[in-house]
């Protein structure tokens, strides 16, 4: 009996040494592979954080440019609606002026008054060729800008000035030069043209924009600081103007 117990002894206790030698084994390969997943997850946090960054800033470029899109889809409606009031008032002139006339021809021949006929122009001059309009002139320039085509609008614009310098339209040619050189991509260059609307027509209905897309010109040069004090300055000067509002949620992004 005796003998019996020494056998299983001998032979059960080398196989616990070896299972517990096992088991530590097999406890250091997990840690190993536990330090191993942990040291994964660390990197692929790392890189989503850096993900998220990069997304972010090129979700707020984004929204920026939209903003931009809408801000120039706000100046077009402006521009057409002047466009399209300017022409009922001349046709309104235009309409007063037959009545008058009408009624002047009416009331000749009630009174048996003669009415001389229009003269016609002599077939002996030469026929002139019809000029160049001011708003014909301006629309033109207009039109070639919101095709894209800003180098020829620029100059479209600046010969406009250059040739009705007191025209109504004159602030805003001033002000859609520097929008050219802004959607080239030359900040600079905007925030001067940007600049002279606001010198050269202080009381013209431009100056909120001007100011506005000056801020985002600065912006675009990395100047954040000056970009704050202008988009400020549309809110103060121009509190119920829509410049100020984008202007305002402008100043809560860069915050």
């Amino acid at each position: 009996m005796k003998a019996h117990q020494m056998l299983v002894a001998v032979v059960l206790i080398p196989l616990f040494l070896m299972g517990g030698c096992a088991t530590t084994r097999q406890t250091a390969y997990l840690q190993g592979e536990i330090d191993d997943l942990q040291r994964k997850v660390e990197i692929l946090r790392g890189r989503v954080t850096s993900e998220m960054q990069q997304n972010w800033v090129n979700l707020e470029t984004t929204v920026e440019e939209l903003q931009q899109e809408i801000k120039i889809l706000r100046a077009n409606i402006e521009e057409d609606r002047a466009l399209l009031n300017k022409i009922a008032h001349d046709l309104e002139v235009l309409k007063k002026d037959y009545t008058v006339e009408s009624s002047t021809l009416s009331t000749g021949r009630a009174e048996g008054v003669a009415v001389a006929p229009t003269p016609s122009t002599p077939t002996t001059l030469p026929k002139e060729e019809p000029k160049d309009d001011v708003e014909g002139a301006y629309q033109r320039a207009y039109g070639t800008f919101k095709t894209g085509d800003y180098p020829t609008a620029l100059k479209q614009f600046q010969d406009f000035l250059d040739t009705y310098p007191r025209s109504e339209y004159a602030d805003n040619a001033q002000y859609w030069i520097g929008e050219c050189y802004h959607q080239q991509g030359d900040y600079e260059r905007a925030i001067l043209e940007y600049e002279k609307v606001l010198k050269k027509y202080p009381k013209g209905d431009k100056v909120p924009s001007a100011l506005l897309k000056q801020g985002y010109a600065f912006l675009n040069l990395g100047d954040r600081v000056d970009a704050k004090l202008l988009f400020q300055k549309v809110i103060k000067e121009y509190p119920q103007s829509p410049q100020a509002e984008i202007a305002a949620k402008k100043l809560k992004v860069m915050d």
